[in-house]
C-alpha cells in the first residue's frame, strides 16, 4: 500500500457501517502499514499458530495475521464495531470473531498473544496473560506502560508492575510508535512490546499472593527506607521481633531489584505467624 492508503481505508470502512470512532472504549486505529509489517514480523508467526487478539477494531490486523497463521480468535467489546465485522469477516473460516469484554470472558487455547491494545485495559490484559499458557505477546500499548514494564531499579519508571512482571516474563521494548500511526492519533506516544513467559521464574517466590501484597505496600512509599513501609505492613510490634533478620532496611524501596524484593517477601512470609 502507498503512503495514506490504510488510513483512507479506515475512514471509508467506518463511513460506510456508520460508525464514529469511541472515546469511551479508547478507540485509536493503527493506521501505519510499516508498523504493521513489523508487528507481524515481531510476532515470529508460523502457518500452525493459533493467536488470540484483543481489539479487533476494524480488522485490519486481523486479516493480515489470518493470511500468516492457522485461526485468528479475535475479541471485540464495541457491538457496533462487532456487527460490521461479522458482516465483512464472519464468512472467513481463518477468522473466529468474539463478542465480549476481553478483560472478563475466557481466553481460548492459543499460541501466541498479537494486539493493538486499548490503553485502559493494558494492565489486566497483562496479568491475565502471566496466568495463561500463552508463551509469546506482541502488544501495542501506551509508551509510558512500556517504559514501567522494562525499566531499571532506581529509575522514575520502576514500580510494582516493574517487579510484578519481572516474576513472571522478559519483556522487550521492540520500538516507539508516533501517535500519527493511528487514527484519531492519541495524546501520547505508543511502544510495540514482546513479552516471552519465564518457564521457570528467574526468582524464587514462596507464595505470590502474599509477595503482590509486600510489593504493593513497599511502593505505596517507593522512596522511603525500607523499614518505612514494612512496619506499616507488618505492625511495629512485628516488625520489631523480625527486623533483624530483614536485609537492606536502610535502602529505599525504588532502588531494590525485584529479586531482593523477593527475598524480603520470602523471609516476611516465613516469620509471618512469630
Amino acid at each position: 500500500m502507498t503512503p495514506g492508503t490504510l488510513l483512507t481505508r479506515t475512514t471509508q470502512w467506518l463511513k460506510r457501517h456508520e460508525l464514529r470512532v469511541s472515546k469511551q472504549l479508547g478507540q485509536h486505529f493503527l493506521v501505519d502499514e510499516e508498523v504493521l509489517n513489523r508487528t507481524l514480523e515481531y510476532g515470529q508467526l508460523s502457518a500452525n499458530d493459533l493467536i488470540l487478539e484483543i481489539g479487533t477494531g476494524t480488522g485490519v490486523l486481523t486479516q493480515a495475521l489470518a493470511n500468516h497463521v492457522q485461526q485468528v480468535y479475535t475479541i471485540e467489546k464495541d457491538s457496533k464495531l462487532f456487527q460490521a465485522l461479522s458482516e465483512e469477516l464472519g464468512t472467513d473460516s481463518r477468522i473466529h470473531l468474539i463478542h465480549g469484554d476481553a478483560t472478563q470472558i475466557n481466553w481460548p487455547r492459543c499460541d501466541k498473544l498479537v494486539a493493538n491494545l486499548p490503553y485502559a485495559i493494558s494492565s489486566p490484559v497483562l496479568f491475565r496473560l502471566f496466568e495463561s499458557e500463552i508463551p509469546l505477546a506482541v502488544v501495542m500499548l501506551q509508551r509510558e506502560f512500556g517504559e514501567r514494564l522494562t525499566a531499571q531499579s532506581g529509575s522514575k519508571q520502576y514500580g510494582r508492575l516493574t517487579v510484578m512482571t519481572a516474576y513472571h516474563a522478559t519483556v522487550e521494548l521492540l520500538e516507539v510508535v508516533t501517535p500519527e500511526s493511528f487514527y484519531p492519533p492519541p495524546a501520547v506516544s505508543s511502544a510495540l512490546i514482546r513479552v516471552t513467559r519465564q518457564t521457570h521464574p528467574p526468582f524464587e517466590v514462596k507464595d505470590l499472593e502474599f509477595f503482590g501484597q509486600v510489593v504493593t505496600a513497599l511502593f505505596n512509599q517507593r522512596r522511603k527506607k525500607i523499614r518505612t513501609p514494612l512496619k506499616a505492613f507488618l505492625g511495629n510490634q512485628q516488625f520489631q521481633k523480625i527486623q533483624i533478620e530483614i536485609p537492606w532496611l536502610d535502602q529505599r524501596v525504588e532502588d531494590l531489584a525485584p529479586e531482593q524484593i523477593a527475598e524480603i517477601s520470602n523471609i516476611l512470609y516465613e516469620r509471618r505467624s512469630v
